[in-house]
């Protein structure tokens, strides 16, 4: 198998990997399974950047958000959560 083949490998399974987790709340690897699969997938494109992807799991956090919890509206201003008040 070439570097290429399992660079995108790992990042397709570490893409399924954390749907089941955030999105379906059905994790199917345990943390430390995941953590080493990430970090092998770090060391590849550290090694072969020339197979950069910014949509790499190794540059992005957690998935899409779960629609199994109930939305609430506060009485008071989550600050904590305001996007706007992230700056890069």
């Amino acid at each position: 198998m070439s570097i290429e083949t399992q660079i995108q490998s790992l990042r397709s399974e570490l893409r399924e990997h954390n749907h089941n987790y955030y999105v379906l709340d059905h994790p199917t690897i345990d943390d430390f399974e995941f953590d080493m699969k990430l970090k092998q997938l770090q060391e590849l494109e550290a090694k072969h950047p020339e197979f950069f992807d910014p949509n790499s799991p190794t540059l992005r956090v957690g998935g899409e958000i779960t629609k199994s919890f109930n939305t609430i509206v506060h009485e008071h201003r989550m600050y904590s959560l305001d996007l706007s008040l992230i700056h890069i």
